[in-house]
């Protein structure tokens, strides 16, 4: 009897020991995990501020040029320069106030948005940070796909990212040309695509191109397309890349449309 109870009290110790040692290796890999998301974070805003930022470098830039030179033209016109740098100091904190409600799994604040403006407004905002390239985007709006339920911020990132990508893809060929199109798939589902004639993507990536620190630039951090993937689907819209049968890549995801009757 004394030797089973010491047997016994020998497992239970055992096995008190082996719950401390697993306790304690769950406890560093959760440490390891917050460290790995803090790192994810940190680089995803970094890339996601890095936009609106090079805008207000930019902007600032030119308001000096044109105080500089003097004279009351200038001087109005540097006015309104600087107004575009607090408008797009004004967006990247948003930009950072949206992410950080994205990494929270907080719902995102949605309202009903007009997808042609949303469109227009990201466009000219990546054509307002890029080296002047003799491209322009086209336009192609279904009238029956005008209102979605969105986070304005969050949508426009996505579309942000997807146009650079593009002309990016294009910049060291001719022509370039992007295509920026949207359909009705049903009363309650909008379709956007975004289409250029570049390269396309590498075989090698395209199955892992929406994951995290996945890019098919040299000096990319491969963010993006994941940040933008995790957006949509915080949408409950899906986003997807295909090879466009011109050549090049298009990039299609979907989002809830704003239009009246749509929960009928």
């Amino acid at each position: 009897m004394a030797d089973t109870n010491k047997r016994l009290l020998a497992e239970k110790l055992e096995r008190e020991q082996a719950d401390l040692r697993f306790q304690k290796l769950q406890n560093e890999l959760f440490r390891a995990a917050r460290f790995t998301a803090a790192g994810q974070m940190a680089a995803a805003l970094a890339h996601e501020i890095s936009q609106p930022l090079t805008a207000v470098v930019n902007s600032v830039n030119a308001a000096k040029r044109l105080l500089a030179r003097g004279g009351q033209v200038n001087f109005l016109t540097a006015q309104e320069v600087t107004d575009e740098a607090a408008g797009q100091a004004l967006r990247a904190s948003e930009i950072v106030r949206s992410l950080r409600q994205l990494v929270s799994r907080g719902e995102p604040e949605r309202r009903i948005e007009a997808l042609p403006s949303m469109i227009e407004e990201a466009s000219a905002l990546v054509l307002s940070s890029i080296a002047p390239l003799a491209v322009r985007p086209r336009f192609e709006f279904d009238d029956s796909a005008r209102d979605v339920l969105v986070n304005r911020v969050q949508i426009q990132q996505v579309i942000v990212n997807l146009i650079r990508n593009a002309f990016e893809a294009m910049a060291d060929q001719e022509p370039r040309e992007v295509t920026l199109t949207t359909r009705a798939l049903d009363s309650k589902t909008i379709e956007i695509a975004v289409a250029d004639i570049g390269p396309g993507i590498p075989g090698e990536i395209a199955g892992r191109l929406f994951e995290p620190f996945v890019s098919t630039k040299h000096d990319g951090m491969g963010l993006g397309l994941s940040i933008s993937r995790s957006i949509i689907e915080a949408h409950d819209g899906r986003l997807i890349a295909e090879p466009n049968p011109v050549g090049g890549t298009i990039f299609r995801f979907t989002l809830p449309s704003g239009g009246v009757g749509d929960g009928d």
